[in-house]
């Protein structure tokens, strides 16, 4: 829901076809009402431009124009419009106030008193909505005036001393204009309705729940009025403490016929235990089911939902099962010491950022963990002056215990291997599991361990997996239309995972039909087919695979993808203590050049495919290699170079189809070093899994390469604990001999027709 209210008060980009200026002489700010009466002229010579192909103009800025300008009929026929690129599920509530408020202006005109007209439409639409729709237009009667006075003033104080505006300009002064007058004339009414609607429907009560340790956690219990009788409890362990959400969350499954308990985390909310991610969250949840179970609205069966952290809260939940807690569905879920803070046992910058998020305060800190500029500056800083990783903390101003806590735990030790089930605890896993997570999820990886993990140990598992185009917050509710410039196909957009959560639960506490996505165990769509595949096994997505070589041989600007070993290897030197690439990463699907992706990669090229050839599944890849120093942070990235020139980046958000430190390649329990200088094998196991269909004259590109960058550790290879290492250890350029008989094996499907 986060995103939904960032997107309704974030000003959207605008394109022009040539420079374009708008009169809107100073003096209009000098008072509301000569505001009130510029901005409705305003808004018809920027709408005329548009109409006349001077200038584009998205249609999440467009309608604002016509609702300025008071065209009330056209403002709602765009926003009619404009609903259509968002999951019908909760579409009706986007921008549903600019509706209401352009529909009572205008019969107000004839009718009477608008607030008394708004207040009728206002019920009588937000009475018709669906609870997703119903969310989203209580999340917006959250917002205030007076951030919109302020967002005026701001703009005042930017642009009050010219009499033109540039387009961007324009835009912005409309839309905030629009938020100002809608909330100024109707915030009361909104909230009001909504919460006399909601009170009617719910019982929302706040608790604190007691642990075994003494440690009191905030939870809330939300239940439809009209409910009988003990019901099904649906539990969701929620460290963004916000109780706005955690309700508007709970009132999700409460209107599906379920008693929903949404617990915060230790110390957050009302919780005054230390706030210490991870640590206590399995003991706390048995705790959380324990107390759920013996209340009188419970039935005793409980199901977990959620996602990213909240879905590591699940798996942390089944280290000890509660004999109550009946299913998981574990979207996009968190590793820790898998995937988060660290990917193949290299720490990322980010993991700073997170933990002042959740624990700046008792709620969560959206101003600081949105604040990227902030957070990018001090990344760049870091990896310019070329200090200790260990020092990041410091260098922000702010020393934090978690921070330097995880750092001392570069292997996946008992630190975390006591946070989740660990290798035969998943034997003990005898409830229905549904996993979720995408090709494009930052946390696939860990997600995807979960499940081979419970596989691997219980054979007989019952235990779904539904993957495709989804990004980290795709795989959890509503998935992206479009991503990083890629139109993901129709099938894979229209499944909803928030409905695919109440069919699940339906299916397993409430005896019903199996959802139908679940054909198989492993649920997959093909990018590039508009089809899901189903399988038993995940080896079950491949009926092939391909074997290339590394070849040295120069293929134009890349080398040699081949399907023949040589004996002979390219060399590359990588000058660690080069700061000169402080870039950001920008994340694109497709792109047209990968030049970006080769400051510290090179890049090897297949032939073109002879018939069109499914990618399905993770590769394998054997590399042999020699360095000059005992250590080094691999980074593989494979793209699909289409046809037409440009490429289809087959991995992450974060920017790579695998990441690993070479000496944790054989065991991430255990550090292995490298001996300098001589041929070693390092094999990588642990890449992320994708499906796609490449076309028919496509090449294979796969470039290898050294993680080098801002927002990750710098291994300098001394075989020091790389947190403590430094640019001063860069010594020499780390020199790579990447031979000939490295090897990527990539699992292929039979195309389909």
């Amino acid at each position: 829901m986060k995103n939904i209210i960032a997107l309704l008060i974030t000003v959207v980009s605008v394109t022009t076809t040539f420079a374009q200026e708008f009169y809107f002489p100073k003096q209009t700010y000098s008072d509301s009402i000569a505001l009130a009466a510029g901005i409705p002229a305003l808004a018809r010579q920027v709408y005329e431009a548009h109409e006349s192909g001077a200038v584009a103009i998205s249609l999440g800025n467009r309608f604002h124009l016509p609702l300025a300008a008071e065209q009330y009929g056209r403002a709602t026929t765009l926003i009619d419009s404009l609903r259509l690129s968002f999951n019908e599920d909760f579409n009706r509530g986007i921008y549903f106030q600019f509706e209401a408020f352009a529909e009572a202006k205008q019969q107000s005109k004839s009718s009477g008193p608008f607030r008394q007209i708004f207040e009728a439409i206002f019920r009588a639409g937000y009475l018709d909505l669906n609870i997703a729709s119903q969310e989203v237009v209580s999340a917006n009667t959250r917002l205030s005036v007076e951030q919109f006075n302020e967002a005026l003033k701001g703009i005042k104080a930017q642009y009050g001393s010219k009499d033109t505006l540039q387009l961007i300009e324009a835009i912005q002064l409309i839309r905030v204009y629009n938020f100002q007058q809608v909330y100024m004339q109707a915030l009361d009414i909104m909230q009001q309705v909504v919460a006399e609607e909601d009170e009617k429907r719910f019982v929302v009560d706040s608790v604190m729940i007691e642990t075994k340790d003494g440690s009191p956690l905030q939870a809330f219990v939300v239940r439809e009025r009209a409910s009988e009788g003990p019901l099904p409890t649906i539990f969701i362990f929620n460290i963004y403490a916000d109780a706005n959400r955690d309700v508007g969350r709970a009132k999700i499954y409460a209107a599906e016929g379920y008693a929903c308990t949404v617990a915060n985390t230790r110390g957050k909310g009302k919780s005054e235990a230390l706030t210490e991610p991870f640590e206590h969250d399995g003991q706390d949840a048995y705790d959380v089911i324990d107390w759920i179970s013996k209340q009188e609205w419970s039935n005793g069966e409980v199901g977990m939902v959620g996602g990213s952290y909240l879905g590591f809260a699940q798996w942390s939940a089944t280290k000890r099962l509660h004999p109550a807690l009946k299913t998981i569905m574990p979207q996009v879920a968190v590793g820790p010491g898998i995937d988060y803070p660290m990917n193949g046992n290299v720490f990322m910058s980010y993991m700073l950022r997170w933990i002042r998020y959740v624990t700046n305060n008792p709620t969560t800190d959206y101003p600081d963990f949105s604040n990227t500029n902030k957070w990018n500056t001090l990344f760049k800083t870091w990896y310019e002056q070329g200090t200790s990783f260990r020092s990041l903390d410091s260098l922000e101003g702010q020393p934090s215990d978690i921070f330097q806590r995880w750092l001392d735990h570069p292997s996946y030790d008992a630190f975390w291997q006591s946070m989740v089930p660990y290798k035969t605890d998943f034997s003990e896993i005898d409830i229905p599991v549904l996993t979720t997570t995408g090709y494009f999820d930052d946390d696939q990886m860990g997600a995807m361990y979960y499940y081979k993990q419970h596989h691997m140990h219980n054979p007989n598992a019952t235990h779904y997996l539904v993957i495709g185009p989804y990004t980290h917050g795709g795989a959890q509710l509503y998935p992206n239309k479009e991503v990083g410039g890629y139109q993901v196909d129709s099938v894979a957009t229209s499944l909803n995972f928030r409905n695919l959560s109440v069919e699940w639960f339906d299916y397993v506490l409430k005896k019903g039909e199996k959802p139908q996505i679940l054909r198989d165990k492993v649920n997959y769509q093909v990018m590039g087919t508009n089809q899901w595949q189903h399988t038993s096994t995940l080896s079950g997505m491949a009926t092939d695979t391909l074997t290339f070589y590394f070849n040295p041989t120069r293929s134009n600007d890349a080398y040699t993808l081949s399907p023949q070993p040589s004996a002979e290897y390219v060399e590359q030197e990588v000058d660690l203590a080069d700061r000169s690439d402080a870039t950001e990463f920008e994340f694109k699907v497709i792109r047209d050049s990968i030049n970006t992706d080769l400051n510290t990669s090179i890049s090897f090229i297949s032939d073109p495919l002879e018939e069109p050839t499914i990618w399905s599944g993770s590769f394998i890849a054997s590399l042999q290699v020699a360095i000059n120093k005992k250590d080094f942070d691999i980074v593989i990235r494979a793209y699909e170079m289409m046809p037409d020139g440009r490429y289809f980046a087959l991995f992450t958000e974060s920017g790579f189809s695998a990441l690993q430190r070479a000496s944790y390649a054989n065991d991430r329990t255990q550090r292995q070093l490298l001996t300098p200088d001589e041929k070693e094998t390092v094999k990588i196991n642990t890449s992320y899994i994708t499906a796609k269909q490449m076309s028919k004259g496509s090449r294979l590109v796969i470039t290898l390469g050294v993680n080098k960058s801002p927002y990750w550790q710098i291994n300098y290879g001394t075989g020091k604990d790389v947190s403590e290492e430094t640019i001063a250890d860069a010594i020499e350029p780390l020199e790579i001999k990447w031979y000939g008989d490295s090897s990527i094996q990539i699992p292929i499907l039979k195309a389909m027709e």
